[in-house]
């Protein structure tokens, strides 16, 4: 197993974990919020190439976010405004249409590497972010890592951790803004396959105003099916996402434990053969609701781990 490290002057800093026998390879921009661009991995001896980077605009300004990680807040805060602890807090309005805080404010921060371990088994690279309290409505500091690991056996991991450095509680949710391909497959080839209890449903302001049991049927066909949504998971220590190429019958599995992360985003953008798969701690607007909201005290941390790998469709 192999770390590059990439810095020429004249272009982007890039971290390439790869596996020199196989050709798999995941690689990351530390300087972009530690996005992942790139993530091939093998099935039956061929490589299959899984992150798509939608839109025209590079990713440092691209409005759907791709590969963001989303912190300290997912989704969004109805107009920036929400109160904690009997303070009010305003964010700033980054959405503007909708007149919404979205996504956080780490997607396009620079991260750190922090740590490199690689040995026959795997190549994993740790990136820190230390966050002092000053982005405006949002007086909590913390340090971000993302570690993002490479296995020999073909697997892919993403560990999330977050640590409260104040002297105070922080309300935090975090989640992870992945838009998914299977190769070169049509989106009307793939089908996805999950385990909902809840579908949300939104107001003009793409803020939840409702629930409803979920009664679609698995699996959800794209080509007869849109969605974007936000769905609560099945409470379960290794909650499993399968999306699915019908032609060629490979497979993205996708593992999270949805006691930590309990909500998932399924959006597949218009006029894009991808598929974002979005795990959330919190629901979109948790900051007001308190719905997923987590309470980080002085020193405590949240942490928990994504799962990918590829295989021969089980749908």
């Amino acid at each position: 197993m192999e770390i590059i490290v990439h810095s020429e002057p004249s272009s982007e800093k890039k971290v390439t974990l790869q596996n020199p026998k196989t050709g798999e390879k995941v690689v990351i921009l530390p300087e972009i919020g530690a996005a992942l661009v790139e993530l091939e991995l093998i099935c039956e001896n061929k490589l299959v190439q899984l992150i798509h980077l939608p839109g025209e605009k590079t990713i440092g300004e691209n409005d759907l976010y791709p590969s963001a990680l989303l912190a300290p807040w997912v989704n969004r805060v109805r107009n920036g405004n929400y109160s904690f602890e009997g303070r009010n807090y305003q964010l700033p309005i980054n959405e503007s249409n909708l007149g919404n805080a979205i996504h956080g404010f780490l997607a396009r921060k620079k991260f750190e590497i922090s740590e490199e371990k690689c040995n026959h088994d795997s190549a994993e690279v740790s990136f820190i972010h230390n966050y002092t309290g000053d982005f405006p409505g949002y007086p909590f500091p913390f340090i971000f890592t993302l570690t993002y690991k490479l296995s020999s056996k073909g697997t892919f991991a993403v560990n999330f951790k977050c640590q409260n450095t104040g002297q105070t509680n922080m309300p935090f949710a975090c989640g992870w803004h992945p838009y998914f391909k299977i190769a070169n497959a049509d989106i009307s080839h793939l089908e996805i396959n999950f385990s909902p209890t809840l579908k949300y449903i939104s107001d003009p302001q793409m803020i939840p105003m409702a629930e409803e049991s979920v009664s679609i049927p698995m699996p959800v066909r794209f080509s007869e099916t849109t969605l974007d949504n936000v769905f609560k998971l099945e409470s379960q220590t290794e909650h499993l996402t399968e999306l699915s190429d019908q032609e060629s019958k490979i497979s993205l599995f996708l593992k999270q434990n949805s006691v930590e992360f309990p909500y998932l985003v399924v959006f597949a953008p218009h006029s894009e053969n991808c598929v974002a798969i979005e795990p959330m701690t919190g629901n979109t607007d948790a900051f007001n609701t308190g719905d997923g909201l987590q309470v980080l005290s002085p020193n405590e941390e949240f942490t928990s781990l994504v799962e990918i790998w590829i295989d021969k469709a089980k749908i």
